[in-house]
C-alpha cells in the first residue's frame, strides 16, 4: 500500500473506532468522540504534508468489489490536491462543531446518538471526497443524504422538522435521477467507472453532463431545488453548521469538480452551469435581504455562495470553485455557531428585529459574527476575498455571458447589504428583547468559535500561497474592471451605511402590511409544496369523486334505475287512467266464468259401485 494511502487510513480508522465507544452517564464517551475527531484532524495533516512535498496524485486499488466484464467495480481511494486539502478542513470544522455541541446540547437525553450521527456524517463525506470511482462516490453521496435526514429531523416530535427533513430527502431523490442516468450511460457505453477516466466526445457528452449537473443542483441547492436548504434550519444549530460548511451542500459542487473534464466536453452543459450559478446567487441574495430569521439569513447566504461556486464551474475554473469551498467552510461554520450561541443566550429567539445591543452582552461572539460577515462579504485580506474576488475577476475576463456577470455583481452587493442588516439588528443599537438574565459566554462555546475565526482570517492566504490555482487566466485588464468586485463591495457598504443612518428617522408605513416582492420570493417553496399540492388534490378529487363517482357510477347506476322506474310508472299510469269500470266488469266476468266452469263438477251424480244390487 502506498504510504500516502496508509496515512489517509489513519484518520479514517480513528473516526470509525470512536463509533464503538460504549455510552454511560459516568464516562460520557461523546467527549472521547470530540477527542477522536481532533486526533483525526491532526493525522489528516500528514497526507497533506506528503502531497505538498511530493505533489503527486495517489490512487490505490484495494479490493475488487463487483467484477463485471466491461466495467469492474473496486474499492479504491484517490488522494489528489482536492481530497488531501478538503479532508483536514472538513475534520477541523467537524472538531470545532462537536466541541461546541458538548455545551450547546448538554441537556439533550440522546446526545451520544447525536454525536454518532455527526461522525457518520463526516465519514460519509470523507468517502465521497476520496472515492476513485462513481459507485463508491455514490455510496458517500447517499450516506450524507440519509444522515442529513436523520439530523434535520432530530427533534422529530415537531411537525416542522418532519417537513424539513422530508423536503431534503425528496428534493435530493429527484436530483439523484441525474446521477443514476449518468451512471447508466457509462455502463451502456462500456466506459470505465473511474471518475478520472470519464471521457466522451462532444456529441455524446451532453446526456451524462446534464445528469451530473442535475444531481449537483439538488445536492447543492441550486435554483429550482433551493427550498430545502432554508427549511433545513429546523434542525439543531450544530447540524446546520456542519451541513452548510463542509459536508452535504458542497458535495454537489465537488462532484462537478471531479467530473469537470466531462462537463467541459459539452458547451451547452458549461453554459448551463454558468447561468444556473449566477441566477442562484442573485435569487438567494435577494431572498436573504428580506429574511428576519437569523439562521435563514445565513442559510440563504450559503445558497448564494453555492451559486458562485457553480458559476466558477461554468467559467471552466474548477480550482477556483474548490478554493471557495475551502475558504467558505471556515466562516460559514463560524457564522452558524455564533448564531447558535446568540439564539441560545436569548432564550431561543431567532428574529433579528427582537435582538440588538449584543456588543456589550456578548462581545466576543459579536466580534466573531462581524468577522464572519466581513469574510462572507469579500472584505480584502479576509479568507473569502481570495476566492470570491478571484472568481469575479475570472468572470470579468470572460466574454461568455454578460448577464451572468451582471447577476453576480448584483448578488455581491446584496451580500454586503444583508450582512450589514444582520449586524445592525443583532449587534448594534439598543436591546429590543425582553429583560433576561445575561448568560456569560461559556469557554466551551467560545474556543471553537475563536478557532474558526482564525481560519476565517488566515485560511484564504495560506491556501492561496500553498495551493495556488494553476489554471487561472492572466488578469491583464484595466484597473477599473479588475477592481469591479471591490467596487461593488464598497458600494454595498456605503448603501448599507446610508440605510442604517437614516433608518431611525424613517416613519413607519401606514399603507398596510403588504409584503415587498423580494419577501414574497422567499416563499417560493409554498408554490411547490402547498399551492401545487392543493391544486393537484383538488383536480384529483374532481376526477375521482365528482367526475367518476357522481357522473359515471352514480348516473349510470342508482340514478339511472330510479329514473327508469319513475318513467315506467308514469307510462303505466297514463295507460290505466279512468278505466276502473272496465276493470271491474272484466273482474266480474272472469269470476263468473270461473264459477261456470267449476259448476258441472259440483252437480255430478256419483256412480254405484255395485251394478247387480237392484236385480
Amino acid at each position: 500500500m502506498n504510504p500516502a494511502i496508509m496515512l489517509f487510513m489513519l484518520p479514517l480508522t480513528i473516526m470509525l473506532s470512536s463509533l464503538f465507544l460504549p455510552y454511560s452517564k459516568m464516562n460520557k464517551p461523546f467527549h472521547a468522540k470530540v477527542l477522536a475527531t481532533k486526533l483525526a484532524f491532526f493525522s489528516s495533516l500528514l497526507p497533506l504534508a506528503f502531497f505538498l512535498y511530493d505533489g503527486l496524485v495517489v490512487t490505490s486499488h484495494e479490493v475488487y468489489w463487483l467484477a463485471f466484464n466491461v466495467c469492474p467495480i473496486h474499492i479504491s481511494f484517490t488522494l489528489d490536491k482536492y481530497s488531501v486539502l478538503f479532508l483536514p478542513i472538513s475534520l477541523f470544522v467537524a472538531w470545532s462543531i462537536m466541541e461546541f455541541t458538548v455545551k450547546y446540547m448538554e441537556s439533550d437525553p440522546k446526545i451520544d446518538t447525536f454525536f454518532r450521527y455527526l461522525i457518520i456524517f463526516t465519514l460519509m463525506m470523507m468517502v465521497l471526497v476520496t472515492a476513485e470511482n462513481v459507485v463508491q462516490l455514490f455510496i458517500g453521496w447517499e450516506g450524507v443524504g440519509i444522515m442529513s435526514y436523520m439530523l434535520i429531523n432530530w427533534w422529530s416530535y415537531r411537525s416542522t422538522s418532519n417537513k424539513a427533513a422530508l423536503q431534503a430527502v425528496i428534493y435530493n431523490r429527484l436530483a439523484d435521477v441525474g446521477l443514476a442516468i449518468a451512471l447508466a450511460w457509462m455502463v451502456v457505453n462500456n466506459l470505465s467507472l473511474d471518475i478520472q477516466g470519464v471521457r466522451a466526445s462532444p456529441d455524446l457528452a451532453l446526456i451524462p453532463a446534464l445528469g451530473f449537473i442535475l444531481a449537483a443542483a439538488g445536492k447543492s441547492a441550486q435554483f429550482g431545488f433551493h427550498p430545502w436548504l432554508p427549511a433545513a434550519m429546523e434542525g439543531p444549530t450544530p447540524v446546520s453548521a456542519l451541513l452548510h460548511s463542509s459536508t452535504m451542500v458542497v458535495a454537489g459542487v465537488f462532484l462537478l469538480i471531479r467530473t469537470s473534464k466531462l462537463i467541459y466536453s459539452s458547451e451547452t452543459a458549461t453554459m448551463i452551469c454558468l447561468l444556473l450559478g449566477a441566477l442562484t446567487s442573485l435569487l438567494a441574495a435577494t431572498c436573504a435581504l428580506t429574511q428576519n430569521d437569523m439562521k435563514k439569513i445565513i442559510a440563504y447566504s450559503t445558497t448564494s455562495q453555492l451559486g458562485l461556486m457553480m458559476t466558477a464551474i461554468g467559467l471552466k475554473q474548477p480550482e477556483l470553485a474548490f478554493m471557495h469551498i475551502a475558504t467558505h467552510a471556515f466562516f460559514k461554520a463560524m457564522l452558524f455557531l455564533c448564531a447558535g450561541a446568540i439564539i441560545h443566550n436569548l432564550n431561543n429567539e431567532q428574529d433579528i428585529r427582537k435582538m440588538g445591543g449584543l456588543k456589550k452582552a456578548m462581545p466576543i461572539t459579536s466580534s466573531c459574527l462581524i468577522i464572519g460577515a466581513l469574510a462572507l462579504s469579500g472584505m480584502p485580506f479576509m479568507s473569502g476575498f481570495y476566492s470570491k474576488d478571484a472568481i469575479i475577476e475570472a468572470l470579468n475576463t470572460s466574454d461568455i455571458n454578460f448577464f451572468s456577470l451582471a447577476m453576480t455583481l448584483i448578488a455581491t452587493t446584496f451580500t454586503v447589504l444583508y450582512n450589514l442588516r444582520m449586524i445592525y439588528f443583532v449587534v448594534l443599537g439598543s436591546p429590543r428583547m425582553p429583560t433576561l438574565s445575561a448568560l456569560p459566554e461559556a469557554r466551551q462555546t467560545l474556543n471553537p468559535i475563536l478557532r474558526l475565526a482564525v481560519g476565517s482570517i488566515a485560511a484564504g492566504l495560506l491556501i492561496s500561497i500553498n495551493m495556488l490555482p494553476s489554471n487561472i487566466p492572466q488578469m491583464t485588464m484595466p484597473p477599473e474592471i479588475k477592481l469591479a468586485a471591490l467596487i461593488v463591495t464598497a458600494l454595498g457598504f456605503l448603501t448599507g451605511a446610508a440605510l442604517m443612518s437614516t433608518a431611525p428617522t424613517l416613519q413607519p408605513s401606514t399603507k398596510g402590511t403588504q409584503s415587498p416582492l423580494p419577501f414574497k420570493m422567499t416563499h417560493f417553496y409554498f408554490i411547490i409544496h402547498h399551492t401545487l399540492s392543493t391544486i393537484t388534490l383538488w383536480i384529483s378529487q374532481k376526477l375521482s369523486n365528482h367526475l367518476t363517482d357522481q357522473t359515471h357510477y352514480e348516473a349510470t347506476g342508482p340514478k339511472m334505475l330510479a329514473y327508469l322506474q319513475i318513467l315506467m310508472t308514469k307510462a303505466l299510469t297514463s295507460l290505466h287512467k279512468s278505466r276502473i269500470n272496465s276493470y271491474l266488469k272484466i273482474i266480474a266476468l272472469a269470476m263468473m266464468l270461473i264459477l261456470l266452469l267449476s259448476l258441472p263438477s259440483m252437480t255430478e251424480v256419483p256412480l254405484d259401485d255395485d251394478p247387480g244390487r237392484d236385480l
